[in-house]
């Protein structure tokens, strides 16, 4: 699953959203700690820390990661990468760096697989003691600035006459409901984040991230955007799970890593952030989409047409990220054309 700047795609996606550093040059000569760096969201930040190298930026990565070997087996660009160093851990102990300063911590780790959700206690577990483990760290370390990635399902169910939704509701997932494990599980770290901030002097970031596409996303996934990528691919129809009208948008890789290290650098402290895509589509709409530019005239199977239900959104406003100059530069359709072009040549034929 190789997503780094060798791939003239994933160069061109930077070259096109950094032409310059701009903000992010602030992160020269500072040291960042990456969790999650080998998930969907880890290889983007890479990618993105690596064109800022090229561009002079002369920031230093320490990625955590339970089995870095096997990401440089999928990786070997990074081998060569003196910017990189590599931590050998888990977030769920405590975290054992090499004596140096950590001026920035970027906190991804967070497994959003549906296996991994079955097991609710376990992930709701693995999120707060693992960020618990990230702020000791940082307190430990006199860190300056942390970002957590939060996720939309903080906010529960979101009403359906609400087209987006706000940074600032106050709605949140039901806690009696063992369904809200991982949302409840971010918000209670966001609530220790904001303890750690006031007694240790922490700048404490956050974000709730809402649905993402491009290279690197799981096609086999519980992503919609990937199966129907899939299916118009190597599939002999596309499949729409569910007749009930669901609302969605996407926001991409690139687009993504930029958000987060602008957030990282710039973003107010104490203040979350709504990230993802405020351009809804219709589920049904999405799947004509990656038809009609994929596979044109290939059919769409309705698979559920017992319940139509009375449908369900999950689409953010990002009036927050806006007014810090972030915008969705990547359209849909180049969302959809990219993950194809890159699912195509790293042969997966799901």
């Amino acid at each position: 699953m190789a997503l780094n700047l060798q791939d003239p795609l994933i160069a061109a996606d930077f070259a096109r959203l950094l032409p310059t550093p701009g903000r992010l040059a602030a992160l020269h000569g500072k040291t960042v700690l990456l969790t999650g760096a080998t998930g969907f969201f880890g290889r983007w930040l890479l990618a993105c820390c690596d064109h800022l190298q090229a561009q002079g930026v002369a920031l230093t990565v320490v990625a955590l990661s339970r089995d870095p070997e096997r990401f440089l087996v999928q990786e070997p660009h990074y081998r060569q990468a003196g910017w990189l160093r590599w931590c050998r851990g888990d977030v769920q102990s405590p975290i054992m760096l090499e004596a140096g300063p950590v001026d920035y911590i970027l906190h991804a780790a967070t497994d959003t697989s549906a296996d991994a959700h079955k097991h609710k206690l376990t992930i709701f577990n693995t999120v707060l003691d693992g960020g618990r483990h990230v702020l000791d760290l940082a307190a430990q370390r006199g860190c300056s600035r942390l970002l957590f990635t939060g996720s939309g399902a903080q906010y529960g169910p979101q009403r359906l006459d609400v087209a987006r939704q706000p940074d600032d509701a106050a709605q949140a997932c039901d806690p009696t409901q063992p369904g809200s494990a991982y949302g409840e599980s971010k918000r209670a770290l966001e609530t220790l984040a904001s303890l750690y901030a006031e007694q240790y002097g922490l700048e404490c970031l956050f974000t709730r991230c809402f649905a993402f596409g491009g290279p690197g996303l799981s096609l086999d996934g519980h992503f919609a955007i990937g199966n129907f990528i899939r299916d118009a691919l190597f599939r002999p129809e596309i499949t729409v799970r569910s007749h009930t009208p669901v609302w969605r948008s996407y926001l991409y890789g690139a687009d993504l890593a930029v958000w987060l290290l602008t957030l990282l650098v710039d973003g107010q402290a104490g203040m979350a952030y709504n990230v993802g895509s405020d351009q809804e589509i219709l589920i049904t709409q999405l799947a004509e989409r990656a038809r009609d530019l994929l596979a044109p005239g290939k059919l769409i199977v309705i698979a559920d047409t017992a319940n139509a239900g009375v449908g369900s959104r999950y689409v953010p406003d990002i009036a927050r990220a806006r007014a810090q100059g972030l915008s969705v530069w990547t359209s849909l359709d180049d969302t959809i054309l990219n993950t194809a072009n890159w699912a195509r040549r790293q042969g997966a034929a799901l």
